[in-house]
């Protein structure tokens, strides 16, 4: 027969491994991972569905702080939320920015990292030794400034820089090739447009001024960087996520990823 004790202790233990997984995944030990696989950098899957990236590196570094194991789900980026809600996987790990739109369909972890803005000139420009927005702000007065439409970084120039003359592009490589060929002063763009087109012979005469611009400098256009995405009301699950996060931004892992893959530190504080 077996004791009481024996029964009592095997129920404990159901318990705490239950507690364990409960919010995490129907599956015991498991979190499942919905990103796209096809934004190089940031979620990369291979023939075998394989995940690398960014993102990939923060799923499995969350993973490991809750002791669970990763599994991704890859499929395109504009069907992550209606899948999650039909509970393919339990929470969205892809770049995915925290906008008021997507916040009356999904809850959202913390934020934990955002692609960090720069002005591009000429490394002869007496503009590239400026070290403050407030001193770009006064010195791009009558200067041609280009940016591409439709973006946060646009509405975040149209706002700031009231005195330039602001020219907007459809295309990035629109963009860096007018920089380039002189036809504006300063290119305003994100840190991946910077370090592609630096590396470039046309970029070589070019330099970033050296002062980074993160969402929460202007959150009211910038938004609020990226966070992890889970259904509404798994209080539980959120907690353990932004927990963990708030670990790996504080251990320097975010970071390190983001040096990894960007060459940049694109970590938001947790607060």
């Amino acid at each position: 027969m077996i004791s009481s004790n024996l029964i009592k202790s095997a129920f404990a233990t159901s318990l705490l491994l239950c507690a364990l997984a409960t919010g995490a995944s129907a599956k015991d030990g498991v979190l499942r991972i919905g990103t796209e696989g096809d934004a190089p950098k940031f979620s990369m899957a291979d023939p075998s569905g394989n995940v690398t990236g960014f993102d990939a590196d923060i799923a499995n570094g969350i993973c490991a702080e809750l002791k669970l194991k990763c599994e991704f789900v890859v499929q395109t980026f504009s069907s992550l939320v209606p899948s999650m809600d039909k509970d393919r996987f339990d929470v969205i790990i892809s770049g995915l920015g925290i906008t008021a739109e997507r916040q009356k369909k999904i809850d959202y972890s913390i934020p934990y990292a955002t692609t960090p803005l720069y002005f591009a000139v000429a490394k002869d420009s007496p503009l590239a030794g400026l070290k403050s927005l407030a001193q770009i702000e006064k010195a791009l007065q009558g200067k041609s400034v280009g940016v591409v439409t439709g973006t946060t970084y646009a509405r975040f120039m149209e706002k700031r820089m009231h005195g330039a003359d602001l020219k907007t592009y459809d295309a990035v490589t629109q963009l860096t090739a007018d920089l380039a060929s002189g036809r504006i002063d300063v290119a305003f763009a994100d840190s991946p447009t910077w370090m592609d087109f630096l590396a470039t012979a046309d970029g070589a005469n070019f330099t970033r001024i050296d002062l980074k611009i993160m969402a929460m400098d202007a959150p009211d256009v910038l938004g609020h960087g990226m966070g992890v995405g889970m259904r509404k009301g798994n209080t539980e699950l959120k907690t353990k996520v932004d927990a963990a996060l708030c670990k790996m931004i504080n251990d320097g892992k975010v970071k390190e990823a983001s040096m990894q893959w960007f060459q940049d530190d694109y970590t938001i504080p947790c607060k």
